[in-house]
């Protein structure tokens, strides 16, 4: 079924305008195999999940409040919410929180590089007393169509983007919300038919004259 809604539409934008269209399929693996071993690391030498184990982080680990505040402005204009949840409502926030501290921890100094550098270019236009978390929708929309060119924007749009796909233990995807948006079903095993494609698909039928044989 297709969900017109702007949250929904603007995750599919997210989605295609990523600098690489192959990057999720080809990095998807590692990213999960590096999630599981950080929750198993964590949850082993903290006693608790917090960092990726089969409860989702539900506080800040990684950032510093005034860099949380920020970035989850910065991935609510990404997938906005609207007549559906978008990336706040799914908690896309702990999810990068939890990324930057553990499987995609290399990435943290230039993240936070990137994000002063946006925060300072900010401040010179707007002012060091007015944080991009407090402007009002238009302006953080107006300033990210400025810097949406740069390497931290398309940093935060891919840990968007993560967040709301990935399992929901990871700290995104809060109630599948992500899922729903693409039309995922969170089923563990599926049999046919799988859609309108094969609904009229008997099976495999033996062609004329071929024997089958078991062993």
């Amino acid at each position: 079924m297709e969900h017109s809604t702007p949250s929904r539409r603007t995750f599919l934008a997210a989605v295609g305008n990523l600098t690489s269209a192959g990057w999720l399929a080809l990095n998807w693996p590692q990213i999960a195999a590096a999630a599981e071993h950080a929750g198993h690391h964590a949850a082993h030498h903290s006693g608790h999940a917090a960092m990726g184990g089969d409860t989702p982080p539900t506080t800040l680990h990684t950032l510093t409040p005034a860099e949380a505040a920020d970035v989850e402005a910065i991935a609510g204009q990404i997938v906005p919410g609207g007549a559906t949840p978008g990336a706040r409502e799914a908690g896309v926030l702990f999810f990068i929180d939890n990324a930057l501290g553990s499987f995609f921890a290399a990435q943290l100094p230039a993240f936070r590089k990137g994000l002063a550098e946006f925060q300072q270019a900010y401040a010179a236009r707007f002012g060091a007393d007015k944080p991009f978390a407090t402007a009002p929708d238009a302006q953080q929309v107006a300033w990210l169509k400025e810097v949406d060119k740069s390497a931290f924007f398309n940093a935060v749009r891919r840990l968007t983007v993560l967040g709301l796909i990935a399992l929901p233990k990871y700290g995104g995807n809060r109630n599948n919300l992500g899922w729903n948006l693409i039309g995922v079903e969170d089923n563990h095993a599926w049999a046919p038919p799988f859609g309108y494609y094969d609904q009229d698909y008997p099976g495999f039928e033996p062609y004329p004259g071929t024997k089958i044989t078991t062993a």
